[in-house]
């Protein structure tokens, strides 16, 4: 009698077992309890818009470079933008990001921005902690050149992994 009671409560332990280890693993198969896994750390999208002076937010600017003047735009990412929202980069609204991740705003061609190994052929221009990037920029970080350049801001980890990409989005310097 005390046999089948130990093997009865051994063959218990081994089924809750295997079924706990089965609930936490979730639909994913990943070994991390799903409560475990917050909104923080997944990587979500990223919204970048232009601006010229206080005009509305745009995906493309066309200006006029005058290569005597300084000319300025406005560049603004938000993390995980929703539709509806007020669409400005007021730092104080955006939440700090979690694990040593950053927002890095850069441009191609990379011109006077910071060369990284991490970014072939994209400069860096700034960088955020928080949910939201923004940056007052000028035609003296594109050397004063006429042509196109491409902007982006990437998540990255604490190892410079990238994690996700914003839309891409282009300044034009003509005559």
């Amino acid at each position: 009698m005390l046999r089948a009671i130990f093997v009865f409560a051994a063959v218990s332990i081994v089924v809750a077992c295997a079924l706990t280890f089965g609930a936490s693993a979730g639909r994913t198969g990943s070994s991390v309890p799903s409560a475990a896994r917050s909104a923080a750390d997944e990587p979500g999208t990223i919204t970048l818009r232009l601006r010229y002076h206080r005009g509305p937010w745009k995906q493309s600017l066309s200006l006029k470079l005058v290569k005597t003047r300084l000319i300025t735009f406005s560049v603004c990412a938000i993390r995980n933008y929703t539709a509806g929202q007020k669409y400005d980069c007021d730092l104080d609204r955006g939440a700090g990001l979690t694990g040593g991740m950053t927002m890095r705003l850069e441009q191609n061609p990379v011109a006077k921005a910071l060369i990284r190994d991490d970014s072939p052929g994209w400069g860096m221009l700034g960088v955020s902690i928080t949910a939201r990037l923004g940056a007052v920029l000028s035609n003296e970080v594109t050397g004063d050149k006429f042509g196109t350049f491409r902007y982006r801001v990437t998540l990255r980890d604490s190892a410079s992994k990238v994690l996700a990409t914003s839309n891409r989005l282009s300044v034009a310097w003509v005559r």
